[in-house]
């Protein structure tokens, strides 16, 4: 009997090392998926609403106002071409400097936990495209963040915008014109402008709606 308590004590001792090693090799092959992934992320292009919807450009649009939006629903950028990664940082030619103390000033904000201003966004159907705010996603989704505060306008196109999601009023509608300008870059005259109660402001973050924001 001795000897077969010793034998189960051992076969334990052996079960329970096994189990560790396994343990190790998995938290280990998840980190280098994961690390393999963030380089492959940081290879690829952001998809361009154009490329996407070649359609939107000529697509009425509806002003949603204030949302929170999950994280996962934004897949894309306003821009044409696009300039981002698929993280949401700028394409590594265009860090430079400038965009390098924008990215600092957005860290450091959230690692003070200060409420920085929400980004500005596209929607089509339930996807979103960044007007402005990339960096500020880019830095939300490094942290493990889940959703972020945007200023949401809606795209009417046939077929992605469901029955119901969107009611058309003439008080609400805003011109094709205006998203063909913000693809490049330019501001909406229908943007609601932010005064200096924000506790980080835009021009803090972004120089006056820098190029690479």
């Amino acid at each position: 009997m001795k000897f077969i308590r010793r034998e189960a004590k051992r076969l334990a001792v052996l079960l329970a090392f096994a189990a560790i090693v396994r343990q190790a090799r998995d938290a280990l092959r998840s980190l280098r998926t994961s690390a393999s992934r963030r380089r492959r992320i940081g290879r690829e292009t952001l998809p361009s609403l154009a490329d996407d919807h070649p359609s939107a450009g000529t697509a009425p649009r509806r002003r949603v106002g204030l949302r929170s939006v999950p994280l996962d629903r934004i897949v894309g950028t306003m821009r044409d071409p696009s300039q981002n990664t698929a993280d949401f940082l700028p394409l590594p030619r265009l860090r430079g400097q400038n965009w390098r103390g924008r990215w600092q000033r957005i860290t450091g904000a959230m690692d003070r936990l200060v409420m920085l201003p929400p980004v500005e966004l596209v929607q089509v159907g339930d996807d979103y495209y960044v007007v402005d705010g990339h960096n500020r996603i880019a830095a939300a989704l490094q942290v493990g963040g889940v959703e972020v505060d945007a200023d949401i306008t809606q795209l009417l196109i046939p077929g992605f915008t469901r029955p119901g999601q969107a009611t058309l009023d003439a008080s609400s509608l805003i011109g094709a014109d205006e998203v063909r300008q913000a693809g490049r870059g330019r501001q909406s005259r229908m943007v609601v402008q932010r005064g200096a109660t924000d506790e980080v402001s835009r021009r803090d973050l972004a120089g006056d709606r820098g190029e690479h924001r």
